[in-house]
């Protein structure tokens, strides 16, 4: 089944959003071309209670990063332009926004600050609040891009000898790639590295601020290995959803539990973000937005699993319950 995205005729729009992450990139650029005979070897990292500097980082290390993340944010950005992306365009855009906005300022303050101070100790003033602003840039893109519309869903004309011409020893199986999580977890985890590395290379830190970076950025890692990809099957045992990078079973559904199954339209929204996600009455494995397989429990509660093909799941599911008189 082809989804038509419902952005294609506003794309000019999308192309905006997408142009506008890559300004972060030319304002680290930039500024480093203007500024980089009047920097010193290093620029202030934080600031202590009295308003002094407490530690310093090397001025071109502070300039990759901001660049390096900007670039990135950038590119990833430019690649979410393909119209398979269009479900989760704008709230890509939110995060790589962020990302892209916090790391060019914080070039920009540090910078900005060590250069209107002179030889004098630099001071944050008004700069903080660029940093602040500047982790609501994602907002820019996110208005811009064109809000997607989920597709109505034809529903399959059924007869009564439908079941009939289903394979029942065939079974259904999909791999489902949740790009969010993948920039997210990716990025986090990418700036929690830059941030282990920095701290193991201040003599002024010590060992414990980097082995608790380090097991936060472990945790966040983990659970992006779990939930970046799984694979969605369908046999003669039920429904199941598993890890497929570290083959952790995130949902097993037997055929006794079905009522019934049926193919909708989903978004993260309805969910409250990507991963596993747990509501009232609904549980759900949300790798994206868009065509899902909905499962009806006989506990009377839903389960469902964003796929692509979602109404073959669904019906082969619902003749393998038919077919199997133990759980009619």
């Amino acid at each position: 089944m082809t989804l038509v995205n419902s952005s294609a005729p506003t794309r000019s729009r999308d192309v905006a959003a997408a142009a506008t992450l890559w300004l972060p990139v030319v304002a680290v650029v930039v500024t480093w071309l203007l500024w980089i005979d009047r920097l010193p070897s290093v620029l202030p990292r934080q600031w202590g209670s009295d308003g002094a500097v407490s530690s310093t980082i090397p001025t071109w290390a502070m300039a990759v990063i901001a660049f390096g993340v900007s670039l990135g944010a950038a590119i990833l950005a430019t690649g979410w332009l393909r119209e398979r992306r269009a479900p989760n365009r704008r709230q890509v855009y939110v995060g790589l926004g962020f990302a892209a906005g916090l790391a060019s300022s914080l070039w920009l303050m540090t910078a900005g600050i060590t250069i209107d101070a002179g030889d004098a100790e630099p001071k944050l003033g008004a700069w903080l609040l660029l940093t602040f602003a500047a982790c609501g840039y994602g907002a820019l893109p996110y208005f811009l891009a064109q809000k997607w519309m989920p597709p109505v869903l034809p529903e399959p004309p059924t007869t009564e000898n439908d079941n009939s011409k289903i394979d029942l020893s065939m079974p259904w199986s999909t791999l489902v790639t949740s790009p969010v999580i993948a920039v997210i977890g990716g990025g986090v985890v990418l700036g929690g590295a830059v941030a282990i590395f920095v701290l193991l290379t201040d003599a002024q830190q010590t060992l414990a601020a980097s082995v608790m970076t380090g097991v936060v950025v472990g945790v966040i890692l983990l659970v992006t290995l779990v939930f970046v990809q799984v694979r969605v099957t369908v046999d003669g045992r039920g429904l199941s959803v598993v890890s497929r990078l570290l083959g952790i079973r995130l949902k097993k559904v037997s055929l006794d539990q079905v009522e019934s199954a049926f193919a909708d339209t989903v978004s993260a929204l309805q969910y409250g973000g990507w991963g596993y996600r747990l509501t009232s009455g609904r549980t759900a494995v949300v790798m994206r937005g868009g065509p899902a397989l909905v499962v009806n429990l006989r506990r009377g509660n839903q389960f469902a699993v964003t796929v692509d093909e979602p109404h073959t799941a669904a019906a082969l599911l619902n003749a393998l319950r038919a077919a199997n008189p133990s759980v009619r």
